[in-house]
């Protein structure tokens, strides 16, 4: 897999995010917004953490361990705001 597949997908996931939080004026649609952004940051890290675990002998998942903390916290976020 090349990194760069991912990570034009992330961009183009991160910049519509933005697009929908600077456009929309309903806040459910800003947080689903942000949770496209918060989707595109997971993407790159599980992208990056499965191309560097293929040139280290040793994985430790970092990026998956960084994505499930990521995923908790937009859970927090979005209970706190509805």
């Amino acid at each position: 897999m090349h990194l760069a597949y991912p990570a034009v997908l992330a961009v183009l996931l991160f910049c519509v995010g933005v697009y929908g939080v600077l456009a929309r004026r309903n806040a459910i649609l800003v947080l689903m917004s942000v949770e496209l952004m918060l989707n595109a940051v997971n993407l790159n890290l599980v992208a990056f953490d499965v191309w560097l675990s293929r040139a280290a002998e040793e994985t430790l998942h970092s990026g998956q361990a960084l994505t499930l903390f990521t995923i908790a916290i937009a859970a927090a976020e979005i209970g706190i705001g509805l």
